[in-house]
């Protein structure tokens, strides 16, 4: 548990503090950081052991809003205010996370103000829900449409491919005819995957979910890809042996891993290290029937260019791509793919060039609450 100084705290209260995944952090009428939960400690990368006793100033010196949230509650009397904010990783301040903040003044019995309560509540998960829902709305028009222009085209499609071949069949003897129509069969068959791709991102898929070792299915994938992967191309495994099992359908997420994977390393060129990550992750916190639900992350980053920060917010669009050869709907399915799992898969720059895509995964079906 960590300690605290406070003389107008119980060791009741303090027990439930403590117990909250929300930060609560304490503050004297001298304006020292008199308590602070471990939910507080994480989220603002604070050691919570040398913060005791130290001015809130020097402690939160990375979230200077936090600071004028505190200094306005306590020269305008108002007891109560809110605001929603960015908190830095006082550690790692590259590292933030979008947050909301309350401020409450702090009464003895005789009603003297002898300090403030400060909570913080991380909205990342709250945020990413919305985002995604504002995403689908948007999406759902074009999602009719993509599907039912998709029927329309396919039928034909067959039909074409069927007399392409009663043509190659009867016509094909000699090399220029023969060519022709290996690339009209080329360009149908090409046809019809975009098709399938087209009816992979219009409508939700039945997942057929089995409980699996992640790391299993990332070497897995490892493998696959490793007969095409330069010498100069290093596979870095930066693996946590605790994660517990994820409940997933395996097909379908093999897919997004191979596909994530396979970005990295053509992004890369032929001398780099692509580096897979997991951990368990603290940022998304979703409530359930048995309680808080756990997320693990899977994280692909690779050393290549980087994304233009114009193009962050479309990367996952349907149709988008900047290769000379793509189609741009591989990302838009790998989304959808996590999104049906109740995931969040998200991209990042990384600080040292390249980029890093971040998949996040539910270690159980998240049932909600009654």
């Amino acid at each position: 548990m960590i300690k605290a100084s406070s003389e107008f705290l119980s060791r009741e209260w303090l027990n439930v503090l403590e117990s909250l995944d929300d930060g609560v952090l304490v503050v004297d009428a001298d304006g020292s950081l008199e308590f602070i939960n471990e939910g507080g400690a994480e989220l603002a990368g604070i050691a919570a052991y040398r913060s005791i006793g130290r001015p809130v100033q020097e402690v939160l010196v990375s979230n200077a809003w936090l600071i004028e949230l505190l200094e306005t509650t306590l020269e305008t009397g108002v007891r109560n205010v809110r605001a929603d904010g960015v908190l830095k990783d006082t550690q790692a301040p590259w590292r933030s996370s979008p947050v909301r903040a309350a401020v409450t003044l702090l009464s003895d019995a005789r009603g003297h103000r002898v300090g403030t309560l400060l909570t913080i509540q991380d909205t990342s998960y709250q945020r990413e829900l919305e985002s995604r829902s504002r995403e689908s709305e948007r999406l759902q028009q074009l999602e009719i449409l993509v599907a039912g222009l998709a029927h329309e085209v396919k039928n034909p499609l067959s039909g074409m491919k069927g007399a392409a071949q009663i043509l190659e069949a009867a016509i094909a003897n000699t090399p220029r005819t023969k060519e022709c129509t290996d690339i009209l069969l080329h360009e149908i068959e090409r046809l019809s995957n975009l098709i399938g791709q087209l009816l992979d991102i219009a409508g939700p898929s039945r997942l057929e979910t089995r409980s699996v070792n992640i790391h299993e299915l990332l070497d897995q994938v490892v493998l696959t890809l490793q007969p095409g992967i330069s010498t100069g191309v290093h596979i870095e495994r930066a693996f946590d042996p605790s994660l517990p099992p994820v409940c997933v359908d395996v097909s379908r997420l093999i897919q997004v891993l191979m596909n994530l994977i396979r970005n990295a390393i053509e992004a890369s060129g032929d001398h780099a290290t692509i580096t897979l990550r997991t951990r368990m992750e603290s940022s998304y916190r979703v409530g359930g029937k048995n309680g808080r639900a756990q997320f693990l992350s899977v994280e692909i980053s690779d050393q290549g260019p980087g994304i233009p920060e114009q193009n962050l917010n479309k990367i996952f669009n349907p149709f988008f791509t900047t290769k000379d050869d793509g189609t741009g709907l591989g990302l838009a399915i790998s989304q959808r793919i996590i999104t049906e799992h109740g995931g969040v898969l998200r991209v990042q720059p990384r600080k040292q060039g390249g980029a890093a895509f971040i998949l996040t995964l539910p270690v159980e079906r998240i049932e909600p609450n009654d």
